[in-house]
């Protein structure tokens, strides 16, 4: 307690030294540990980045592989007859193939006619000088190239490698399939990208098949073909899970590598296949570290400087803010013509000079209020009293008879228009008394359900007219609160004249209660065209009107809620809503409750 004590009757220098080096070591250390906390986090982005772009450049040169090498099979013969290729012809085009694609080690031409359906014409082989030809109608290869489609197998293994087959239909000049090009295919190509693909120092690339076997990886520990699909990381892979680096579970104990890595991969579309990107941490995080270093090095520096500088930041700042502090209290007087020297060029200096001229700007304003108050008090009031004036003497012409009926309708709508004016003048006048704190406030106890009972007469008609039914709770007549009845009844008026406006056609408004902690909230329900979300974030604004489809022809100044807010906040309450477009709106307000 003593030392609160002391610091609060310490001089300004004094406290504003102690609070400038917690300020300022605070934030040194929060964002040292958030610098930390964002370099580790864009290191991890980093990490993933490099990872997925290994993998994504992986997975193109494979798709280009298999395009390839499947574009190679499609093949138009120059004749328009649906007549299968000459034998001589077949063998000279397999031959071709096997020389010209390494990766090719077997191909075979399989007939679509009738009369030999599925059975192989022709076929050469990089391992037998003369294969034995089989019927293949019932194989996938010849059941999808025979309707027209390119086929490739799932991966299967030998001892040269990963193989897959390759099918495609074979069409003369008008599109006709004639016969049936297949081949196995090596997949050492693919071997070959996969081993030679690396990221940092000892990162690389893990390719399994659809059904969790190995086609390749960098270090040999588990031979072609081995089955890793149950490994977890490969698992998540071909389950079509997120592996982006960035997760928690994307940082495990590697079965390659014998250590801890940073693991990404992607499944294969079509396919498939799963690749997997595996960067061991030691090698990752390499870099990372040392810059964790300097930033913790850094940090003790800057507390340091803090703690050496702030005594001469303190006696520099204390002088102008107490100038400040005397100009504030002059203006909080209404002091306008009082400046503030400060003679520091430099921020401050020019924030004495921003203070001059504000308080130039509010004595500025101040007279434009006052001379807006006179205009509207004598300019509009008086013309639009003497109009209402004639305007009833008008009424009482026609109640006798003495105006046609044109003249009368004539009479009705300026007698409508000038209440409408008189409205438009009454709000502004209170709101310049409200901008100038001059609204008179009488609060006393008021009963509520009086109150209520005395607009919701008033309204009725008006609600009447357009078949909306009122619903009041019964005991709010019980209700007392602290408000000025005059306030407290405008107040209501205003909500309830909403609710009843923006009520297109029938409805139902309801007005309701609730008690909270000395307070009586009345609640003004009703079920009107509701306020879009983007009005709602302006509707207490001055001159602000709800546009919505079928409300073009509702008058208003857009100045009522505006007013409201002031009385029931100078009231001690508080007000809000609750809207939904198209379903209408609840209006809330509180109140003090008298025990």
């Amino acid at each position: 307690m003593y030392t609160l004590i002391k610091i609060t009757d310490s001089p300004l220098r004094t406290r504003f030294l102690l609070y400038f080096i917690i300020l300022t070591t605070a934030p040194v250390l929060v964002l040292g540990a958030v610098a930390i906390s964002l370099i580790d986090a864009s290191h991890r982005r980093d990490v993933s980045a490099l990872e997925l772009q290994l993998i994504n450049q992986k997975i193109e040169e494979t798709e280009k592989f298999l395009e390839r090498t499947l574009g190679v099979l499609e093949v138009v013969v120059g004749y328009d007859q649906k007549v299968d290729i000459e034998l001589t012809q077949q063998n000279f085009f397999l031959d071709g193939l096997l020389s010209e694609n390494d990766a090719f080690e077997e191909v075979s031409f399989a007939s679509v006619d009738s009369a030999a359906y599925g059975k192989e014409t022709a076929k050469k082989s990089k391992l037998y000088k003369n294969p034995e030809l089989f019927t293949v109608a019932l194989l996938p290869k010849f059941i999808e190239a025979k309707e027209g489609k390119t086929y490739i197998s799932e991966v299967y293994y030998t001892l040269k490698g990963p193989f897959v087959t390759m099918s495609a239909p074979v069409r003369n000049r008008n599109g006709i399939i004639v016969e049936v090009l297949s081949a196995e295919v090596s997949l050492q190509e693919v071997v070959q990208s996969i081993n030679a693909g690396s990221i940092g120092a000892r990162g690389g690339i893990v390719l399994a098949d659809n059904n969790g076997r190995l086609i390749a990886h960098r270090e040999p520990i588990f031979a072609s073909g081995a089955k890793i699909g149950n490994i977890f990381s490969i698992k998540r892979v071909l389950a079509g899970e997120k592996v982006d680096a960035l997760q928690p579970q994307d940082r495990y104990e590697s079965l390659f590598y014998k250590e801890p890595v940073v693991g990404a991969g992607k499944k294969m579309p079509d396919l498939g296949w799963a690749f997997l990107a595996e960067w061991p941490l030691s090698d990752a995080d390499a870099v990372i570290n040392g810059v964790r270093n300097q930033v913790l090095i850094l940090t003790l520096v800057s507390i340091l400087g803090v703690l050496f500088f702030a005594p001469l930041v303190a006696s520099r700042l204390t002088k102008p803010i107490n100038a400040l502090k005397s100009g504030a209290e002059e203006i909080e007087q209404g002091h306008f013509d009082k400046e503030v020297s400060i003679a520091t060029k430099d921020e401050l200096g020019e924030l004495g000079l921003a203070f001059n001229r504000m308080a130039k700007g509010l004595k500025r304003l101040e007279e434009l209020k006052n001379e807006f108050v006179y205009i509207a008090a004598h300019e509009l009031r008086a013309p639009v009293t003497a109009i209402k004036g004639y305007v009833s003497l008008l009424v009482e012409g026609r109640a006798k008879g003495g105006v046609t009926l044109e003249a009368a309708e004539f009479i009705d709508r300026i007698d409508r228009a000038n209440e409408g004016l008189v409205h438009l003048v009454n709000d502004l006048l209170e709101v310049a008394r409200s901008d100038a704190g001059k609204i008179e406030i009488a609060v006393q106890p008021v009963s509520l359900g009086a109150v209520v009972k005395d607009v919701v007469a008033t309204m009725r008609i008006l609600a009447e007219q357009k078949k909306i039914t009122f619903q009041v709770q019964g005991e709010i007549a019980d209700l007392h609160v602290l408000a000025d009845p005059d306030k407290l009844k405008e107040i209501l008026t205003n909500l309830i004249s909403n609710a009843i406006k923006y009520t297109l056609g029938a409805g139902a408004l309801a007005i309701k209660y609730e008690l909270d902690q000395g307070m009586v909230i009345t609640h003004i329900e009703d079920t009107g065209v509701g306020i879009s979300f983007e009005a709602q974030k302006k509707l207490f604004e001055k001159f602000y009107r709800v546009k919505a489809a079928g409300t073009e022809e509702v008058n208003g100044t857009g100045l009522g809620l505006f007013i409201v807010k002031q009385l029931v906040q100078k009231m001690g309450g508080k007000i809000w809503f609750v809207s939904q477009e198209g379903k209408g709106s609840t209006f809330s307000f509180s109140l003090p409750r008298v025990s």
